[in-house]
């Protein structure tokens, strides 16, 4: 009878532990530069307790410490030698050559056939049932980085 009781305890706050805990399905990729539904439960969700909260403590707080600082040392930091840098040689340079070229036979050209195409069955396509569609019932985690 003392197994049965344990196993009925431990089955309690089994799930409520569970209970409330965000699914990494239901995150967002990238919450500082969220896209996708921004409604109460969606992904892209900015208000209290939302997995794209940007106040203090939230996931994608802006000030200096948080997740979405984009002061020097700050990973949104987009000047020369920032993770988001889009100049010459910087990581989101979308000129000729660059990473984030969107001419044609660029890694981010969006048009049929291009590795960044939005439009029906394209990597980028955002509509439903396409890698980066975030709307209610979707969750945009295989849309690849290319297309943020």
């Amino acid at each position: 009878m003392k197994s049965l009781k344990l196993l009925v305890v431990l089955m309690l706050f089994g799930h409520v532990g569970a209970v409330g805990a965000p699914s990494k399905s239901a995150a967002p990729r990238d919450v500082c530069n969220c896209k996708g539904y921004s409604g109460p439960g969606g992904p892209c969700y900015a208000g209290p307790g939302g997995a794209a909260y940007d106040g203090p403590g939230g996931p994608a707080y802006r000030g200096p410490g948080g997740a979405c600082y984009a002061g020097p040392g700050g990973r949104e930091y987009n000047g020369p030698g920032g993770a988001v840098y889009d100049g010459p040689g910087g990581p989101r340079y979308n000129g000729p050559g660059g990473p984030r070229y969107d001419g044609p036979g660029g890694p981010a050209y969006d048009a049929p056939g291009g590795a960044a195409y939005s439009g029906p069955g394209g990597a980028c396509y955002a509509g439903p049932g396409g890698p980066c569609y975030s709307g209610p019932g979707g969750t945009g985690e295989q849309c690849p980085e290319i297309c943020e």
